[in-house]
């Protein structure tokens, strides 16, 4: 709870997009408690909840821009999420009109990456693990200590999610199993078993770009958002309405 209140109270001073306002936090009798603004459903309900267990492609695509755009935001303060999953996402509430806006939630695995002169940490020799199996980046596997491209990698498999419903490994059990499926599409041959269709091309172009990054690097946020956006253009997509609006494949979960 207290780096949850950090982060939030961080990212309130600089007006960030997606994240929850702290609307009041303190103490009462043994408890501490904090008062946050509220959110809508989480993306995992809409995502599962569309035609064929997904979202369609341009809401997939938009979503996956605003949930990076959070991502960005948080690096930016020096944090690392380390838990992106689409259960940590959320939209906004109907009578705010909020329904096109996502918000980022849960930051009690964030760790920050730089020290208090915004340098950057030298990794650890091994960091244990720190995620959720599914959408952990392959360091993770390997207990290597995470840096941006790794929430970055995690969300490339959260977009797949979106897009396609599912990613090849749901059904394995075994982390280690798991994580070495991760390194198995990322050769030629199986690429498309990570990337099927309505996956468009930009994704694989998206993860080759996050695998050349190393520890130091940050991320070309724009690049990335560029692609997004072409991928809306080469798959002939509208970004909005949302699934979740008035007369779309999920409106019925927000009644």
């Amino acid at each position: 709870m207290k780096m949850e209140v950090y982060v939030l109270t961080e990212l309130t001073k600089r007006g960030s997009r997606h994240f929850c306002r702290i609307e009041d936090k303190g103490r009462y009798g043994n408890f501490n408690y904090v008062v946050m603004t509220l959110v809508g459903k989480s993306l995992q309900d809409l995502n599962k909840g569309g035609p064929g267990g997904h979202m369609t492609l341009g809401c997939a695509i938009s979503c996956g821009i605003q949930a990076l755009e959070a991502l960005e935001d948080l690096h930016n303060i020096g944090y690392l999420h380390r838990d992106v999953k689409p259960g940590n996402y959320t939209i906004g509430r109907a009578e705010l009109n909020e329904l096109r806006k996502v918000y980022i939630l849960d930051f009690g695995m964030c760790r920050k990456f730089t020290n208090d002169q915004g340098i950057i940490r030298k990794p650890r020799q091994a960091a244990g693990f720190r995620g959720t199996v599914r959408y952990a980046p392959i360091s993770c596997h390997l207990q290597r200590e995470l840096c941006r491209k790794d929430d970055c990698e995690t969300w490339v498999y959260m977009i797949v999610e979106f897009t396609y419903g599912r990613l090849p490994w749901r059904e394995v059990q075994d982390m280690n199993q798991v994580g070495e499926y991760k390194k198995r599409v990322r050769q030629p041959m199986y690429i498309m078993e990570l990337f099927p269709p309505p996956c468009p091309r930009e994704y694989i172009q998206i993860l080759q770009y996050i695998d050349s990054l190393k520890y130091y690097d940050a991320p070309n946020y724009q690049m990335i958002y560029g692609l997004m956006r072409q991928a809306l253009q080469s798959s002939h997509v509208q970004e909005f309405p949302y699934d979740w609006e008035m007369g779309g494949p999920t409106a019925y979960l927000l009644h």
